[in-house]
């Protein structure tokens, strides 16, 4: 089976970054958001899985600064976040702020540019 975030089907994670939209994987039959490794519902069991819109809110889990960078849109050095995104699943993409201020709980957002995205902190 390929890669789901790797397709470019209609709904795909990619796709959704050009539009502007963070997406998520969940379940057709049950509605459960899935994490994005996921090939079938952890709950029920189907197979049918969809990709939709995610809020964009998250929850940052932690911060680490990059040394080496392997490409040139993301010069380093530069801080990759380990979100919780407020539907459930983990998410690693890059944070835009200052590594010192980052907490553990602290309220981030998705914000997207050159259809890419990163997080940033935000009011409580």
């Amino acid at each position: 089976m390929s890669n789901p975030i790797a397709t470019d089907e209609p709904d795909s994670f990619r796709v959704g970054l050009a539009r502007g939209e963070l997406m998520v994987m969940s379940c057709s039959a049950c509605e459960t958001v899935l994490d994005y490794s996921a090939r079938y519902c952890t709950v029920c069991g189907s197979p049918e899985i969809r990709w939709r819109k995610a809020s964009g809110k998250a929850e940052l889990r932690c911060v680490v600064e990059m040394s080496v960078s392997y490409t040139l849109e993301l010069p380093a050095p530069f801080l990759i976040a380990s979100v919780k995104l407020e539907e459930g699943p983990h998410l690693l993409a890059p944070y835009i702020g200052f590594w010192e201020s980052a907490y553990g709980g602290q309220p981030v957002a998705a914000q997207f540019e050159n259809g890419g995205f990163h997080f940033r902190s935000v009011a409580a």
